[in-house]
């Protein structure tokens, strides 16, 4: 079985050689803490063996949720390739030296 990020890394880097609008574009998908669901669509800033990373503003409703519940889900979908890529997992902010980076 291939390792899953470097599948990603590979299918990413396909999507930005091939000029494809916003490769880094993902669907985001929370839920409150009474199970509402949200989603939204954010950019993908890092990726690698600890995780994928976006930034939120801290007073958005999407914070709000993955405070209440962090668990989330992604979804990349780079349609002219047919391909997607889903992502599930539990969520953590980011140091604040990185956050500022």
């Amino acid at each position: 079985m291939t390792d899953p990020i470097a599948r990603f890394a590979e299918l990413l880097e396909r999507a930005q050689r091939e000029g494809l609008p916003e490769p880094t574009a993902m669907a985001l998908a929370t839920a409150d803490a009474s199970g509402r669901p949200a989603v939204r669509m954010v950019l993908l800033k890092a990726f690698g063996n600890d995780g994928f990373v976006f930034y939120t503003n801290l007073e958005s409703r999407k914070a709000g949720d993955l405070a209440e519940n962090p668990r989330a889900a992604l979804c990349f979908h780079w349609v002219t390739m047919e391909a997607q890529v889903r992502v599930e997992g539990e969520v953590t902010r980011v140091s604040d030296d990185e956050a500022d980076a």
